[in-house]
């Protein structure tokens, strides 16, 4: 069954004795029943037996690692979804956000140990789904040495950048982004604590803001589970009384109400670099959760988060286009959210972002009426993104180079951009491109990235000279070195084929308009290059600057 339908009926209060009953039922019948016993887990989750619940989940995986959901009449991709043991927080909630399509969603779950990756399903696209939290660090490290080199489509295939939405981290990618407040978050561990709450140190030892009051939460927790704000020592020292964990997370108290004050908390899911609205709580208190905000008692909240949402494109997307540009760029996913609120100053603050928030559509139609459509919309466009990817590595792809004919050649990881550059520019294949290189110079590491020196001898010996510079002949195809839209501090190489931009990652935002903002370099073919040269020594020569018959 999967999460969707189970947590639904919970979460709408429906009786859940014929589920429980046929649950166990099929579990007594059979002891091999590894879909029985995860469903069982997900039920004693959602009703908060965590523990019993763990051991359920434990049960079945000691029988199987894969477990096939099928959505609607299961005609559409087969999706292939790297997850982990854990609770409801410990994986992308991909069952929610394919819950309406006709995908058939096929969980593989992998831990620290898992040895390689044989086993998995036939699929058409891959998603990694595991999130950021201490338990999972591991998890993540693994899967980055799994997938290195993974040759098919794949969306969020960067485990450690998802590693780097810890809630530190998080912080530290967007300090220098002026647009974005995101409060540094010092971890700490219980000595420290206990050393400012009995007055051996200064707030300022901890943090920046050298002040209180402080927000201090246990890390890894989420929801708001042991988060308090803390005005005084005392209000510390009582804390640390009910709270026995070694690490916290300390941040500084930002006041973001409004001018009537209340709190305004916006949940955004990030696809593709476009960000689509998921909901917004409006609250007397400053930890903002949307079940605890009293959003089904009063109408004038809902009111409101009904204009933010069918605003969102024209509205609240635009004021913070900044801001969502350098969430995408700074963070580098395909897919992610983030919890934020709108400050006086019109900066984002930005509370955490996390591929593991809970994005649903389970909220009564008869109380939110207008959250269908807004969901719809944000689902349609997860699905979209994973069959546009999965129809890149199609027999017969949508996207062929114009020059050759021949089809778009897309990335393998994060640092081989110039190689399928490469393939698209001379119509070869991606590892003869990489044979090549290698013939250039045997260091060259496989799967990038490749230097530009490289590049010079990969065309080289394919027959022919390029040439870098300020100019762009635009009738003929060429290499374009732009700034990278997802990897921070970077360069990106995409390919002009003569009538279109093919980007050879997986951003949908890289078109003519973003070259001109964000063009580094054009290198051509030198051939290609002669009228423009020839030009340059006509202008050069009647500006008096070199003869014309002066060799060049």
């Amino acid at each position: 069954m999967g999460k969707a339908p189970i947590v639904r009926a919970v979460f709408e209060g429906r009786d859940i004795s014929p589920l429980w009953d046929r649950l166990f039922g099929r579990v007594s019948a059979d002891l091999t029943d590894a879909a029985a016993f995860m469903d069982v887990s997900i039920l004693l989750h959602a009703i908060g037996e965590q523990d019993k619940a763990a051991l359920s989940q434990k049960a079945a995986l000691e029988i199987s690692r894969t477990y096939r959901i099928r959505n609607g009449r299961g005609t559409g991709p087969n999706v292939l979804v790297f997850v982990t043991a854990g609770d409801f927080m410990a994986n992308t909630p991909i069952e929610f956000l394919l819950e309406e399509s006709d995908a058939n969603i096929l969980l593989h779950y992998v831990d620290a140990d898992t040895p390689d990756l044989k086993d998995v399903p036939e699929h058409d696209v891959a998603f990694v789904a595991v999130g950021e939290s201490a338990a999972n660090l591991a998890v993540l490290e693994n899967l980055e040495r799994l997938l290195h080199g993974w040759a098919g489509p794949i969306m969020n295939n960067a485990p450690r950048l998802i590693v780097g939405l810890s809630r530190d981290g998080v912080a530290e990618a967007l300090k220098e982004e002026p647009s974005i407040l995101a409060p540094p978050a010092a971890r700490v561990d219980r000595a420290a604590i206990e050393k400012l709450a009995c007055g051996e140190t200064e707030v300022g030892s901890i943090l920046v803001a050298n002040t209180f009051p402080v927000v201090v939460r246990p890390l890894g927790t989420h929801a708001g589970k042991g988060m308090e704000k803390i005005s005084t020592r005392a209000e510390l020292s009582t804390y640390l009384n009910t709270h026995d964990e070694g690490e916290f997370y300390v941040t500084p108290f930002i006041d973001y109400s409004g001018t009537d004050h209340k709190f305004r908390k916006q949940r955004i899911a990030f696809i593709n670099g476009r960000t689509y609205a998921s909901h917004l709580a409006v609250s007397e208190h400053w930890m903002v959760h949307y079940l605890n905000a009293g959003m089904t008692q009063h109408e004038d909240r809902r009111a409101e988060e009904a204009l933010w949402m069918a605003n969102f494109d024209s509205d609240f997307a635009v004021r913070h286009a900044r801001s969502f540009d350098a969430l995408h760029r700074r963070l580098g996913l395909d897919y992610f959210a983030i919890d934020c609120a709108e400050l006086p100053d019109g900066r984002l603050l930005v509370f955490e972002a996390d591929v593991a928030m809970i994005v649903h559509a389970m909220d009564w139609e008869s109380i939110f009426p207008y959250k269908k459509s807004a969901m719809r919309k944000l689902f349609a466009a997860f699905e979209h993104a994973l069959v546009r990817r999965a129809a890149r590595m199609l027999p017969t792809p949508a996207t062929e180079c114009a020059h050759t004919g021949k089809p778009a050649v897309y990335q393998r990881t994060h640092d081989d951009c110039l190689v399928c550059a490469l393939a698209m520019f001379t119509g070869r294949t991606y590892d003869e491109i990489q044979d090549v290189a290698r013939g250039c110079d045997p260091a060259y590491p496989l799967g990038g990235p490749m230097s530009h020196s490289i590049m010079r001898g990969v065309a080289n010996k394919c027959g022919f000279v390029l040439l870098s510079g300020i100019y762009m002949l635009w009738a003929k195809p060429a290499i374009i070195g732009v700034i990278s839209p997802t990897v921070p501090d970077a360069g990106h190489a995409v390919f002009w084929d003569g009538e279109k931009i093919i980007d050879p990652g997986f951003c949908e935002r890289v078109d003519r308009a973003y070259v001109d903002r964000c063009g580094l370099e054009f290198t051509q073919r030198a051939t290609d290059l002669e009228p423009l040269i020839s030009h340059d020594i006509q202008i050069s020569s009647l500006a008096g600057a070199v003869a014309a018959h002066e060799p060049l």
